[in-house]
């Protein structure tokens, strides 16, 4: 949406309007931050008058899940404990191995 500038804004300087701009960034700051200041208020007041524990509403609102690391298929034949999944890009052990597929681990 294109706003027209008010009339009063035509003969102000570029100094003027800095000024200006400044002081609407800063009065903007702190709007934000007085919501935001409200919305915890009322977001504590829901917590503690619905006994919910810190855990419950951490969980709730979690949008990402800890992913363990990848199960290796693949196993370093110089050092046992590193391992590849499979997926990504192959590490240099994996690549310059002359037969690569050989390092598959074993499943049961």
């Amino acid at each position: 949406m294109k706003m027209k500038s008010p009339e009063y804004l035509q003969s102000m300087s570029v100094e003027e309007l800095e000024a200006m701009k400044q002081a609407l960034e800063y009065r903007l700051q702190e709007q934000l931050l007085s919501r935001k200041k409200e919305a915890l208020k009322s977001i504590t007041e829901i917590v503690k008058g619905n006994g919910l524990s810190y855990e419950e509403v951490v969980a709730a609102i979690r949008t990402t899940t800890k992913r363990g690391k990848a199960v290796g298929l693949y196993r370093n034949p110089d050092n046992i404990r590193q391992t590849w999944s499979g997926k990504g890009e192959p590490p240099h052990w994996y690549v310059s191995h002359p037969d690569p597929e050989s390092l598959r681990i074993p499943t049961n």
